[in-house]
């Protein structure tokens, strides 16, 4: 089928007057799925919505664009809910495709299901075809470098040389690279078995099967490493490092309703918060429920819970709860959970908590001194490989990309007061520097989580789409004469 992008020797796309379109800077899950329910409204003319995405095919992003079949999604493909209005359509697409015939290894217990990550890229690729395919979306296979204001429009520079005249922009691109702490960095940057970058695991494969692997962290990306390694037959021995040893907990087999509330009423603070969910968590086991059905029902109320609690309670939580939090809220799909219970039993993996106090380098080998906790005592381990494996960067969000840099600078936008993203209005609408929103600029996707709290899953991201979506089309209606009234597909 025909996938239109914009190729480099069209280097201005002229809006015409009266015209109105709207630009998403990133095609991964959070800017597919804008675009999509943009572009079911009936009365977009041709390419009036641009999709800034340097992959190849738009709906996958950093997340899901993978080739490795070990990576899986961390929930049950039943609550991938990427669709509005059609929360079975990745079931659905799994069985009708074949996928899931194809994929033994992704039926678990009583027959749930954890798909692979690529698959649900080439779900969202899929869904993504129809509108591409009528013109009304455009892929721009390009990283953005520029967004300036253009009277009360924007103008969009890719890397490339292409740019759009833009009446709206929306930022949807994905989360920070990790960071390396500074004493590994200092020691090891430019080092040719020093990995960064722990979403190309591609480049796992240059590691021997025998060959000892530092992992720095210990979270689902950790653990996607691990299970990476060991699907491509390594069986060296691997150290998941962390500052404070806490490990992401299993998920649990079976349809589970969430369990408890937490919104009527809200808590006001982190410690009240916290002494609710623990009274949650006795009473659900008092009923023979898991833990992990109260945090399911913590994430559904997630971003009411949020919003409910003043500023300061809020950096409380992340300040003495997020971590712990974060184990629960994230945890590992049963293969990967099988796989790391069974690499501890034996030895062949082990968690470490504490900090490193020296690393020095060699050619063929990396000598790293860990003080471990909780006795303090110096262990000196060497290591042929290091990985980086500590999550996103958040502090770094604007910094990472010169455009966000720069409209940082000309005071069009900052970063949230949290350090998790880019500040913004509830109706996501950017906040600049004099603390008022940005007219026709946006924050799609997990940038936007200092404002709203629970804001990484699919479901919740797709909610944020399309309540971005409904305020779009309403300005985009009300921007000038001549702009008709949109309709959606019924």
């Amino acid at each position: 089928m025909l996938r239109m992008t914009l190729p480099s020797e069209r280097p201005m796309i002229s809006t015409g007057h009266g015209s109105c379109r709207v630009a998403i800077i990133g095609g991964g899950f959070a800017g597919a799925s804008l675009a999509r329910q943009l572009a079911i409204a009936e009365d977009w003319d041709d390419q009036q919505i641009t999709v800034f995405e340097p992959r190849a095919s738009l709906g996958a992003g950093l997340a899901y664009d993978t080739a490795d079949p070990a990576l899986r999604l961390n929930v049950e493909a039943s609550r991938m809910r990427a669709i509005p209005g059609e929360p079975d359509a990745f079931v659905r697409w799994l069985e009708l495709s074949g996928t899931k015939e194809a994929d033994p290894g992704s039926q678990v217990g009583s027959g749930s299901i954890y798909a692979r990550r690529s698959d649900f890229g080439r779900f969202m690729a899929e869904r993504m075809q129809p509108p591409l395919d009528r013109g009304i979306v455009r892929h721009v296979q390009e990283r953005v470098e520029k967004i300036t204001r253009s009277g009360p429009r924007w103008r969009v520079t890719g890397n490339r040389g292409t740019e759009i005249v833009a009446d709206i922009v929306v930022v949807a691109t994905s989360h920070p690279k990790p960071k390396a702490p500074g004493m590994i960095a200092q020691a090891l940057n430019g080092h040719p078995r020093f990995i960064t970058d722990p979403s190309r695991t591609d480049l796992l494969a240059h590691i021997s099967p025998d060959e000892r692997v530092f992992v720095l962290g210990a979270g689902l990306t950790a653990f996607d490493v691990v299970a990476s390694l060991r699907s491509r037959g390594h069986t060296g021995r691997i150290v998941a490092f962390s500052r404070y040893g806490l490990l992401p907990q299993p998920q649990v087999g079976g349809a589970l309703a969430p369990t408890g509330s937490f919104v009527n009423p809200s808590a006001t603070s982190a410690p009240g918060l916290l002494r609710r969910v623990r009274l949650a968590i006795a009473e659900a086991e008092r009923s023979g429920l898991p833990w992990q059905s109260v945090f399911d029902a913590l994430r559904q109320q997630g971003q009411t819970i949020w919003q409910a609690l003043p500023y300061q309670e809020q950096a409380r939580f992340l300040r003495h709860l997020r971590r712990r939090f974060e184990t629960h809220r994230y945890r590992m799909p049963p293969q990967v959970a099988d796989l790391i219970a069974q690499n501890m039993r034996n030895g062949s993996l082990i968690a470490r908590a504490g900090r490193i106090c020296r690393v020095e380098r060699a050619p063929d080998a990396i000598s790293i001194d860990l003080i471990v906790k909780p006795d303090g005592v110096v262990e000196r381990q060497s290591f042929e490989w290091v990985v980086v494996a500590t999550g996103p960067d958040h502090t770094a969000a604007i910094g990472s990309q010169p455009y966000l840099a720069e409209l940082d600078r000309q005071g069009i936008l900052k970063a949230d007061e949290h350090g998790l993203g880019i500040a913004c209005d509830r109706e996501s609408r950017a906040i600049g520097l004099d603390g008022h929103p940005t007219e026709g600029l946006f924050i799609a996707g997990p940038l936007a989580r200092g404002t709203f709290g629970e804001l990484t899953g699919v479901p919740e991201i797709a909610a944020q789409c399309e309540q971005i979506a409904r305020r779009i089309i309403e300005t985009v209606n009300g921007c000038r004469p001549g702009c008709r009234p949109m309709m959606h597909h019924s």
